[in-house]
């Protein structure tokens, strides 16, 4: 389960803080797992294949994947490079401008870990976007982060 704590869009930054029920390691995991990732990253109208995603977990490496929509088959590359990873806390990843998207500048998107008792408290920050793109930016994590706790949970059940 996850609860959302507080979602905030501006002009510029996107901002999401979620609590997960699970430890910092195991949300950690879903954001640096390939078979994990795949399973959650993009808005609900959108599939990310396995194959497209490739995860260097390491300062300096490649975190890429491809969002499919649903209906249209179009597909959305993301691509980023790894700038800061400390295992289970801090990733920041660099986006790479993609005009195409409306994104004429890269993005910096950072993902803060801390422990809330047995839970985790995800912090997400990311932009800066155009004023058009950020509310889509807002919603479209928002969406995903709805996966990501299916995800968890469903691990949790497993392991």
């Amino acid at each position: 389960m996850t609860e959302p704590t507080h979602t905030a869009a501006s002009d510029q930054q996107v901002l999401i803080t979620r609590i997960f029920d699970a430890p910092r390691e195991q949300v950690f995991a879903a954001w640096t797992d390939p078979d994990q990732v795949a399973a959650w990253y993009g808005p609900q109208h959108f599939d990310t294949p396995r194959e497209t995603v490739l995860i260097e977990p390491r300062v300096g490496g490649r975190y890429e994947l491809t969002m499919v929509e649903h209906g249209t088959g179009r597909e959305h590359p993301v691509r980023y490079e790894i700038v800061e990873l400390v295992e289970p806390e801090l990733i920041v990843l660099r986006g790479e401008p993609m005009p195409e998207m409306g994104l004429p500048d890269g993005t910096v998107t950072r993902v803060e870990l801390h422990d809330h008792g047995p839970k985790t408290r995800m912090t997400l920050s990311d932009g800066p976007y155009p004023a058009p793109v950020g509310g889509h930016a807002e919603a479209g994590w928002s969406a995903a982060f709805d996966k990501l706790a299916r995800v968890i949970v469903a691990g949790r059940r497993s392991g």
